[in-house]
């Protein structure tokens, strides 16, 4: 199958319906053999070239009791799928009601609570989909059409969890950044991260960044708690910082001064790869020749800056699939990365404890 029909294949599994009634085979079946099809292209990328559509229809399983995982102590539970039990509990809720609400979830084939364990397994390793289809008892098919209609699930409610503060929450925020840096009217934190992915079949010259290899350049506004504040994703690896900002919503709010997004004294902070404006703070360029007084301001907004640095490294520390998603579809990419963020919020919005280490290095000041 050459890479068109395989990124068509992708794409239809991708928006298949969650789960399809039981009178209908034919129409089952035409899903499953799609996310096969899928699953295949995904083990090819993962260096499984010899495995084909016959190996997969005659997939050997192996007796996995699933629910071995659920009686998991919440230490190895979040070891392993990177929330406490309780935090995973509320999700298993969040995403059921949303799938009942949406019409997707009428009779549950699988327990939901099973299949969020695959899919966050899928999210936070870098193991191949051959080797967690195997460790959860499914075949490939089945688990790519569990990983593709949850991450677009999850990316759906984004929305919900990733929001930008309200006058009041910008008010506390300013005021943590005001004590920590000395800067008033502070309301977060701006940077992009490269997110790399497999050379995408459309457009690959685009997705070429200045590592030479193929990314989306992701830009996320954080708070002082590392809560993302607004995420844009689906920018190109060739577009640098400062071009993804000019072609976010954040940056047409901003400047047309819509949506109340920020007051006129209100301000982000940057890097040197944004420009400086009444709303943008960045550090001055070292060429080397700085004054004292320069040193002191850029040291003082690093400390404010370096949030949205730690915001991604913890994300990015979690959900370790994000430091190379092996997909040829951006939309999928889009899909898991924006997923990746909204559980990186639902954590932290459920009282999750952050990582002891970020804690150890950069949180006290806060």
């Amino acid at each position: 199958m050459n890479n068109e029909n395989r990124d068509g294949a992708i794409a239809a599994a991708a928006i298949a319906v969650f789960l399809v009634d039981d009178d209908d085979d034919e129409a089952l079946k035409l899903i499953m053999n799609v996310a096969n099809i899928a699953a295949l292209e995904w083990m090819a990328m993962d260096g499984d070239d010899e495995i084909g559509l016959d190996h997969l229809r005659i997939w050997q399983h192996v007796t996995v009791n699933i629910n071995e995982y659920h009686l998991f102590n919440n230490y190895s539970f979040r070891l392993h799928f990177r929330m406490s039990k309780r935090v995973f509990e509320n999700l298993v809720q969040t995403v059921g009601n949303d799938l009942v609400q949406k019409g997707r979830l009428v009779r549950e084939r699988t327990p939901l609570q099973d299949i969020l364990l695959m899919v966050l397994w899928i999210m936070a390793t870098p193991d191949t989909f051959r080797s967690v289809a195997l460790r959860f008892g499914v075949n490939p098919g089945t688990l790519y059409y569990f990983y593709s209609n949850i991450i677009q699930t999850l990316r759906e409610l984004a929305s919900q969890y990733i929001t930008w503060p309200s006058q009041q929450e910008r008010d506390r925020i300013k005021n943590v950044f005001l004590r920590v840096s000395g800067f008033p009217n502070i309301v977060g934190c701006i940077d992009c991260t490269h997110v790399f992915v497999t050379k995408p079949v459309r457009n690959a010259a685009q997705y070429k960044n200045r590592y030479l290899s193929y990314s989306l350049n992701v830009q996320a506004v954080v708070d002082n708690n590392l809560q993302v504040r607004d995420l844009h994703v689906g920018e190109p690896g060739s577009v640098n910082d400062k071009g993804v900002f000019r072609r976010s919503a954040l940056c047409r709010d901003i400047v047309l001064r819509e949506n109340d997004r920020l007051l006129f004294e209100e301000h982000l902070v940057g890097d040197g790869g944004y420009v400086l404006t009444d709303f943008m703070m960045i550090p001055f360029a070292n060429n080397g020749h700085l004054t004292q007084e320069q040193l002191l301001f850029n040291r003082a907004l690093s400390q404010c800056r370096v949030r949205v640095e730690n915001g991604f490294g913890l994300a990015k520390g979690k959900w370790r699939r994000m430091k190379m998603i092996h997909v040829r579809n951006e939309e999928i990419a889009v899909d898991h990365i924006t997923a990746s963020f909204m559980l990186h919020n639902f954590i932290i919005m459920n009282g999750e404890q952050l990582s002891a280490l970020i804690y150890r290095n950069h949180l006290p000041n806060f």
